[in-house]
């Protein structure tokens, strides 16, 4: 490997566009650029499979954003994906397209298998302090990821549904609450029954905003703090307490707490979806992280 080797990694998400931009050298990797900015890229698409043009040009704008920085640092490698937004969207090359003109950028559309992949890759030094069975868990944008894991195995158990903190509200105004809720708890309740045989008792990995924000809560921090929340580890009665009290808020309270603001309509989706995943799963704790797909690609470029 060159000495100072800087790369990129681009993670155009459903909800954020993520970019991170890292120089490694032959024993060490540091951070040098990272942002992520909303874009919404799948907002209002459960509705008619098309991307809303507002949406389309935000996402065009931060990518144009980011093919600067990549420029401007003199990037060797870049790996640019996409995930739920352009597995769903009825015509993706229209956007990709797109962004080929716009920004320049090249992206790949991954599979959830991939996205499930990276997301445990990134949390490798999680998996090495478990060292066990485990389950790993990415509520996004617009779909949910859940991964068994088994020390030292290579062979994923994984399973996606394309419900998410953006879109599940839209798929109830689609589909009813009643029916919605019951796709959810019977994709996990037939997935955690196929897997139950490999563990009594769960460690979880949350790598997701939802358990971030919930860690945030939970340590009653005065503003969101990355370091005090990365790898925090919480009972499943403290994850479920927290929830219930979030839930209890006002919206004034919601808006009002300094770790969640504006983002608490997210925040109450995600919730709904962890309680599903609490409530299948017999998890004992959950490691929570920020860790996911950039991190995995800037290691494997």
């Amino acid at each position: 490997m060159k000495k100072n080797k800087k790369i990129a990694a681009i993670d155009i998400g459903s909800h954020n566009c993520r970019l991170m931009i890292v120089e490694k050298s032959a024993d060490r990797k540091n951070i040098i650029f990272n942002h992520s900015k909303p874009t919404n890229l799948i907002k209002n698409l459960s509705f008619n499979n098309e991307f809303d043009n507002e949406n389309i040009s935000k996402t065009l704008n931060c990518l144009v954003f980011f093919k600067r920085k990549i420029d401007e640092f003199k990037i060797s490698d870049y790996r640019c994906v996409a995930t739920e937004a352009c597995r769903t969207v009825i015509n993706p090359e229209f956007f990709l397209k797109k962004v080929r003109e716009t920004s320049g950028l090249n992206v790949d559309i991954i599979s959830s298998e991939e996205e499930a992949r990276l997301c445990l890759k990134s949390c490798k030094m999680y998996l090495k302090k478990i060292k066990q069975s485990g389950l790993l868990f990415d509520i996004g944008g617009g779909s949910t990821e859940i991964t068994f894991f088994e020390p030292d195995s290579i062979h994923l158990k994984t399973t996606s549904i394309s419900y998410g903190v953006i879109n599940y509200e839209e798929k109830i105004q689609i589909y009813g609450e009643k029916n919605v809720k019951k796709k959810i708890s019977d994709h996990f309740s037939y997935f955690y029954n196929q897997n139950k045989s490999l563990s009594d008792k769960f460690v979880s990995i949350g790598s997701c905003s939802t358990m971030t924000t919930l860690g945030s809560v939970f340590q009653n921090l005065p503003f969101y703090n990355p370091k005090k929340i990365e790898g925090l580890e919480m009972s499943h009665e403290q994850v479920t307490n927290t929830m219930k009290y979030v839930n209890k808020l006002s919206v004034n309270d919601l808006k009002g707490h300094p770790c969640i603001k504006e983002k608490y309509k997210l925040l109450k989706s995600g919730i709904e979806i962890l309680h599903f995943i609490m409530k299948t799963f017999p998890i004992k704790k959950t490691i929570i992280t920020h860790k996911g797909l950039r991190d995995a690609i800037v290691d494997e470029l």
